[in-house]
């Protein structure tokens, strides 16, 4: 049996080669490509409209987050914020929103299992009525963020009603 040879056959091999190695890498990489898990939360309390006497009254949240690879908050030397919330108020007078922007404290689980189920509360000042209203209400919108810089999408909690 007579094999083919020359310069032809040559670069038919190597021609193989590199399509057989960039096939083979390309599917190795495939297996490592990072997987994204944004952060999900949930609002639990408060569940409905809330009435709030002005100046009195603090404000108390709790949130359920879960991540899948755990990696929400920081460590205790990093000051990075990564809960925001705004504060909208409708009508007139005219109110300029709050913006208020939370450091969380690192919550990865230790061990190999990193998946976090939690619960996360923020207490916020006593809000105050705008100067002329007898009532007044309130729209909080929360977001958050992990280190990877997943954002989990917004919450828009329930309507606060301000009272004297």
């Amino acid at each position: 049996m007579q094999q083919p040879q020359g310069p032809r056959h040559a670069r038919l091999i190597r021609a193989l080669g590199v399509l057989v190695t960039l096939v083979l890498m390309t599917g190795c990489d495939l297996l490592f490509i990072p997987q994204i898990f944004p952060p999900q939360m949930d609002l639990v309390a408060p569940s409905d409209t809330l009435w709030l006497r002005s100046g009195r009254d603090t404000l108390h949240l709790e949130f359920r987050i879960r991540d899948e690879d755990g990696d929400l908050g920081r460590d205790t030397m990093d000051q990075t914020k990564d809960l925001w919330m705004l504060e909208v108020r409708y009508g007139s007078p005219a109110f300029d929103s709050t913006y208020t922007e939370y450091i969380i404290p690192n919550l990865t689980p230790k061990g190999a299992d990193k998946r976090l189920d939690a619960s996360l509360k923020v207490q916020v000042v006593p809000l105050t009525l705008r100067s002329g209203l007898a009532v007044d209400s309130s729209q909080f919108y929360v977001v958050l963020r992990d280190r990877a810089g997943n954002f989990c999408p917004v919450i828009e909690l329930p309507l606060i009603y301000l009272r004297p």
